[in-house]
């Protein structure tokens, strides 16, 4: 009985050992490496960093998902251990930075990778991210600086404030280009007050978009406002432009 019993005892060491060892050997390991594409499409190339400081590859949000989409893990990039466990099969990693929020300083981040895990390795995997808002500047030349003591620009959406761009505002602000309004009022040196508004549709994202607000003549009744290519002339009407 006491050889029984220790046979029983080596049995049950040998099945731990290789339950433990089979674990190990169908679970890997994975290292993130991310790494964000600055450059915007406007004229110019800018970077996005032309806008905004960029945020730390550690404050990225990863999701990590396996192949029936159930989330497996998620937190901070910061947060990550590289030694890890995944079960061995494939997956899917989620970054974003940012999200709904918008205006000055808020850009919204995010990029997505596939990747595999075998037992026993560790796998390198890169995520690229890229700005998925858009952005939008005001520009007002020194004419129209010059006839408009005061102004003021807001983009609101179906009514509600979004951004507000006060006189000599020089900031960018990062929004969801999807739809958008531009209001705009001005004041001339005799206090008096002029207010206009367009709409703009289905903006591109990691672009950079600048309205430049302009003054065409000496002593004229319009405004030039350009925008992606296109010009628009706005008639003030009685509100005529000091000399």
């Amino acid at each position: 009985m006491k050889h029984l019993k220790t046979i029983f005892s080596v049995l049950a060491l040998f099945a731990a050992f290789s339950c433990t060892k089979s674990q190990t050997e169908s679970s890997g390991y994975v290292a993130f490496d991310l790494s964000s594409d600055q450059e915007i499409a406007d004229k110019t190339k800018s970077q996005v960093s032309n806008f905004t400081a960029l945020p730390s590859a550690e404050d990225f949000i990863l999701t990590i998902k396996d192949a029936s989409s159930a989330e497996v893990w998620e937190g901070k990039l910061s947060e990550w251990d590289p030694k890890t466990p995944l079960v061995a099969g494939n997956y899917t990693v989620e970054a974003v930075y940012g999200g709904d929020e918008e205006g000055f300083d808020k850009p919204f981040f995010a990029g997505s990778q596939t990747f595999s895990i075998n037992g026993g390795e560790t796998v390198p995997v890169p995520i690229n991210v890229i700005l998925s808002n858009t952005v939008i500047k005001i520009n007002c030349s020194e004419y129209f600086k010059k006839y408009f003591v005061d102004y003021e620009f807001k983009l609101t959406r179906d009514g509600q404030d979004v951004v507000t761009f006060t006189k000599d505002e020089t900031r960018a602000a990062f929004i969801d280009g999807y739809k958008i309004t531009l209001e705009y009022e001005l004041t001339n040196e005799a206090g008096t007050s002029f207010t206009n508004k367009t709409d703009y549709t289905q903006l591109e994202s990691a672009t950079a978009y600048t309205v430049n607000f302009d003054v065409p003549e000496v002593g004229g009744s319009t405004i030039k406002i350009s925008f992606n290519d296109t010009v628009e002339t706005v008639e003030l009407g009685d509100y005529e432009l000091n000399d």
